[in-house]
């Protein structure tokens, strides 16, 4: 027997249920004390039942019997009345009921990171005025002030000297077409996955791991070699000056006031409390993890050590006896054959590994995305019962990471008078949570515009308005929809449709899976995607790409996106508006779905 027996199985089951319920409070906390307004969040796909974790959508929502039912109920109790959207979202990108491991994780200490303080020149806010203030010390803002110093911009870089904390994996493609493979720490010549109890997708793309003081030592360089000056400390707000020449007034925590002709906030995504966003997008979700870097047995006898773990989506966490996992054959795991049994209204979650050499990994257990955001503690207990079935033994911890990405939600809107990049404009990819690569690619770009522009004779709001356009056209608004569409889809699924979708997903042509993880792909380029997509699901995908595409309100906000949104009128060859193109694409894509879904068919080829 590689698991419980069915009461036994059952047995643990409802006691996990009873310790959700005496949790619930901790986990849905009355949010009138985190944002000054009483109430939970704006309408939920699904609706959290504590560190169970599993989530009931209200249009299935049963009776249920035994102790399943008091968490629920528990759950349910402590939540009030819905607060405004705008706090809701806001809260969401602080951390929501995680802010206080949220900011023990961006707290933590590294002596062997250079610090900002004496290798910067400091800024003389009462003798100079700054061309940009950016307001952030992380990769991103260190990035966007490097550049807008090498455009011969006098920069105010504001913010905390703290090291760089989180642990950042990328494609070793992506670093390399950037000439940042130096800040690499280590690379893999592939990517694994696994679908439920099935073999290993190899996907084909080696992956690497970035070494954070490398990274910060080499953007602190080119800080300093192109006169970025620095200030730490921290922003209490910022006043907006009117007409042509006026100047921006940022206050700082400590009393002080510097004046720049243009703000760029660059200190994650709770920075949004200075921006304003649209109205119409579905509301911010979140990524979360609870990794481990430690040395530990058995992981190289499990998965190997020459590939890096992508994603493990096997549902070993629970129901099988310790270090059983490792000898399940495809449709023999106890809990049903692809251990689905009781998944149908849980939050799916994966293991993500980076083996590191001489028994050293970095282990990670992940949700994708969720709304709510899956708790740390329900990725920790499941982190360990997963690891205990595998046979994989923690001999020790170096390390802890709590890591919360806010994603989805509203883009920040055009017309207003402060910018921003990185995680604070919402570069984070909404399906993925990966932003690192995208903004130091997009960084030398965005500062020559900035340079452009300044050297126009125009207000504050309308150089900032001219900024968000260079940052968020169009058509890259249209591709940050497709992906919230993406997103919200895949904060839908349980366990079974997530494998499905995702084997579907690496079975693509490299170009479109590639592109969709880096956004790279033009918003005509996502149509494309879509089709190929839906080619070759399953169709159960099918069904459900249709249905989200018609009833969710991330469909009509996509639609609106490509339809109704701004126009930009790129001519291709043919010499028609390339928003026509697109608009073509999508009415053929839905087309092909209602016929396919009223055909009954598996496959449309």
């Amino acid at each position: 027997m590689f698991g419980l027996s069915g009461q036994q199985f059952r047995q643990a089951y409802h006691q996990e249920d009873h310790h959700a319920a005496r949790l619930a409070q901790s986990v849905l906390p009355n949010r009138s004390a985190a944002i000054g307004n009483p109430g939970n969040t704006a309408p939920s796909p699904r609706s959290q039942s504590a560190d169970l974790c599993t989530y009931l959508p209200p249009r299935k929502r049963r009776k249920h019997t035994g102790r399943l039912g008091t968490a629920v109920t528990a759950a349910a109790a402590v939540q009030a009345p819905a607060a405004p959207r705008a706090d809701h979202d806001q809260h969401m990108r602080e951390g929501a009921s995680e802010t206080l491991l949220v900011k023990q994780q961006a707290s933590k200490g590294d002596p062997e990171q250079t610090r900002l303080t004496g290798s910067l020149q400091p800024f003389d806010a009462s003798q100079t005025t700054a061309d940009v203030c950016v307001v952030g010390c992380g990769p991103a803002g260190l990035a966007l002030a490097a550049e807008l110093g090498k455009n011969g911009l006098t920069v105010a870089l504001v913010g905390h000297d703290a090291p760089f904390t989180n642990n950042y994996g990328v494609w070793l493609d992506e670093f390399q077409d950037m000439g940042l493979e130096h800040c690499l720490e280590t690379s893999w010549t592939d990517a694994v996955c696994y679908f439920g109890e099935a073999p290993a997708v190899r996907v084909g793309r080696p992956y690497a791991r970035v070494c954070r003081r490398k990274l910060r030592s080499h953007l602190l360089q080119q800080c300093q070699q192109h006169g970025v000056h620095f200030m730490d400390a921290a922003v209490s707000n910022i006043e907006v000056g009117q007409g042509s020449n006026s100047l921006s007034t940022v206050e700082l925590a400590s009393g002080t006031t510097l004046k720049a002709r243009l703000v760029t906030l660059a200190a994650g995504a709770a920075a949004g409390k200075f921006l304003k966003y649209e109205e119409n997008a579905p509301t911010v979700a979140a990524q979360t993890a609870y990794g481990i870097e430690a040395v530990v047995e058995g992981y190289d006898e499990r998965y190997g050590e020459n590939s890096m773990l992508f994603m493990d989506y096997r549902r070993h966490h629970t129901g099988l006896w310790s270090g059983t996992a490792a000898a399940i054959q495809a449709g023999e795991h106890p809990a049903g054959a692809q251990g689905l049994w009781g998944t149908g209204n849980e939050v799916p979650s994966f293991l993500y590994g980076m083996p590191l050499g001489n028994g050293r990994v970095f282990l990670e257990e992940t949700c994708l995305v969720s709304k709510p955001g899956l708790p740390f503690a329900t990725l920790q207990r499941r982190l360990e019962r997963r690891l205990d079935a595998m046979g994989i033994k923690v001999k020790e911890i170096e390390d802890e990471e709590w890591s919360y990405i806010p994603v989805g939600g509203p883009l920040p809107i055009g017309r207003q008078p402060i910018t921003a990049f990185g995680a604070a404009a919402s570069l984070i990819h909404p399906a993925t949570g990966y932003s690192l690569a995208r903004s130091l690619r997009e960084a030398p770009g965005l500062a020559k515009e900035v340079s452009e522009i300044l050297q126009q004779d125009l207000t504050i709001e309308e150089t900032a308005q001219n900024v968000w356009n260079a940052l968020w056209p169009p058509r890259k608004r249209r591709q940050a929809a497709f992906h919230v569409f993406g997103m919200e889809l895949l904060a839908l699924m349980d366990l079974e449709a997530t494998n499905n979708f995702f084997a579907t997903f690496f079975n693509l042509p490299p170009f479109f899976w590639r592109g969709f993880l880096g956004s790279t792909l033009s918003s005509s380029q996502l149509i494309a995607f879509a089709l190929v997509t839906f080619v070759l699901a399953p169709f159960s995908i099918k069904a459900r790409l249709v249905w989200h595409l018609i009833a969710n309100p991330a469909g009509g906000y996509m639609i609106s996106q490509y339809f109704g949104g701004a126009q930009e009128h790129i001519k291709p060859a043919s010499g028609q508006p390339q928003q026509k193109l697109e608009v073509t694409a999508a009415l053929l894509y839905m087309s092909l779905a209602e016929l396919s879904l009223l055909a009954g068919q598996q496959t449309l080829i």
